[in-house]
């Protein structure tokens, strides 16, 4: 899987590193293929992790208790996406213009501190007035240890990371940190009612996080309070919190609601699939977060040209892994579930297949929203349809309620309504009035998704003749694979033949080495 996205980074920039000046010895030139390494396997520990605490968590911890604490933590990341003010995207996007000069990204970044310091308070503030206003016994217990999260939200600065590419600092952290968390988890989570625990470790471990990554910033920027104009950051930082943050009116809502119109077991009905899904989403998602400083310099300082033949082969790179594996769950969401959560869950399988489908529109709408509307300063204009497709979800989950049929899968199919209108909107706009054509729909794309839908009659034959439950899972993944490698093969596909490729140098160079 890293090898893969070694060659998908070759193929973006053409096996070109960006050669950036140096001013005070400040930013030395970064490898794209180093940070494409470090971020896939921060990935790759993001995904392993999770998967090995979830199914222990999620399967001995009380099915009530641990609704409340995701009821809790849906509306607890509410205040928390408000305290983080849009600063991550801002901030990340704005260094990576600047990233040359010192003396300018010392005073951005001390800027953009002072914010944080402000914004967190204030909206922790109105947290515990909440809290205290709207709950009582656990709920207002779990209320209580998620402050921790908000005091370490002061220090979520790793957008300096990120946008001066230290993916080695950022794995290796997260590595260690994560490792601390999984200790923790089987030494401490012993009983179903350990609910308080458990939100205590996962407290303190954002906490942790965010101190490192800000210990370490620092140690590359010094804050600059000479000439503060925190002032003038504050509009644009508002209108990249609503639009980064239109999932409050998507799957944030949707939970949200579900808690408070039906329970909280449903509130964790919705959340396992969701939450699945997206942690294998992380991986090919790393296409584009590791993307996104370098397209921001490509149109600042390149051609157009560059910057469409960037953008469609990152597209392809995604498709190339995007579609098979959320397919790939699609037709194993009773084996998935049942492994991650047992018994307790299986209800939440047509949950997780709706949300496997969904994960592929919200994959485009990223590459539209972070790759294209960001980096060409289309924020005012992304935050309208934004906002009027979050408020058709919105509208379409009122019905829900007032029909009496609000639950998990239905909430999850109008978010995937809203995404979809968003989608066309965005693409119609970007086609027209950038004069862009991202090429989602290729030859080579179209491929993926054909191969892809075979793995349904795939699994559908296996499980007719029936080899034993485990055996099934195997022989499923085995035919899939040979299936989509085989004839991707065969067709010579350029991702594929890259990869092949790559691989086999890697082996010929240790091997000589």
């Amino acid at each position: 899987m890293l090898c893969t996205f070694e060659i998908m980074f070759d193929i973006i920039l053409e096996e070109k590193s960006l050669k950036i000046s140096r001013r005070g010895n400040f930013i030395m030139k970064k490898s794209l293929f180093k940070n494409t390494i470090y971020k896939a396997l921060l990935s790759f520990v993001n995904i392993v992790i999770p998967l090995l605490v979830g199914p222990y968590v999620v399967k001995l911890l009380d099915v009530e208790l641990y609704g409340i604490y995701n009821t809790v933590y849906a509306e607890f990341q509410v205040f928390l996406i408000f305290a983080s003010f849009g600063l991550y995207t801002f901030g990340m996007r704005e260094i990576s213009k600047i990233r040359n000069d010192k003396e300018k990204v010392s005073q951005l970044f001390s800027n953009l501190f002072i914010i944080s310091i402000i914004s967190n308070l204030l909206v922790g503030l109105i947290y515990l007035l909440y809290s205290f206003a709207t709950s009582s016994g656990m709920a207002l217990a779990l209320y209580l240890i998620m402050t921790i999260q908000i005091v370490g939200n002061i220090f979520y600065i790793e957008f300096v990371n990120e946008a001066l590419e230290n993916y080695k600092f950022i794995t290796i952290k997260t590595v260690v940190v994560k490792i601390l968390y999984l200790i923790s988890i089987f030494m401490f989570i012993k009983n179903p009612e350990d609910i308080a625990i458990y939100a205590i470790i996962v407290s303190l471990v954002n906490f942790v996080n965010n101190i490192l990554s800000f210990i370490y910033a620092k140690k590359h920027i010094k804050f600059d309070f000479k000439n503060l104009k925190f002032k003038k950051y504050i509009s644009p930082l508002i209108v990249i919190l609503i639009i980064t943050n239109i999932e409050l009116l998507y799957g944030q809502l949707d939970r949200v609601m579900l808690g408070k119109f039906v329970d909280g077991v449903s509130v964790s009905m919705y959340y396992i699939p969701y939450y699945l899904i997206s942690t294998l989403a992380a991986i090919p998602y790393s296409i584009i977060n590791v993307s996104i400083p370098r397209l921001s310099y490509i149109v600042a300082n390149e051609s157009k040209e560059n910057y469409v033949n960037a953008l469609n082969k990152i597209i392809s790179s995604l498709m190339f892994i995007i579609i098979p594996m959320c397919l790939g769950v699609f037709v194993l969401a009773h084996e998935v579930i049942y492994l991650y959560a047992g018994d307790k869950y299986l209800a939440c399988i047509p949950t997780l297949m709706i949300s496997c489908i969904l994960r592929i529109f919200l994959s485009t709408e990223s590459v539209l929203t972070n790759l294209v509307m960001y980096p060409n300063n289309r924020e005012k204009t992304l935050l309208k349809f934004s906002f009027g497709c979050g408020v058709l979800n919105l509208l379409l989950n009122s019905l829900l309620v007032v029909f009496g049929i609000l639950s998990p899968l239905t909430a999850m199919a109008t978010t995937m309504v809203a995404e979809i209108v968003l989608i066309t909107i965005e693409y119609i706009y970007i086609n027209k009035k950038l004069e862009l054509k991202p090429k989602f729909i290729s030859k080579q794309n179209l491929r993926y998704i054909i191969l892809s839908l075979l793995f349904i009659p795939i699994s559908l034959l296996v499980k007719y003749i029936n080899f034993g439950f485990y055996i099934n899972i195997l022989v499923i993944m085995a035919l899939c694979v040979l299936l989509y490698v085989g004839v991707l093969m065969i067709l010579k596909d350029e991702n594929l033949i890259l990869i092949k490729n790559k691989i086999f140098g890697i082996v010929r160079r240790r091997k000589n080495g």
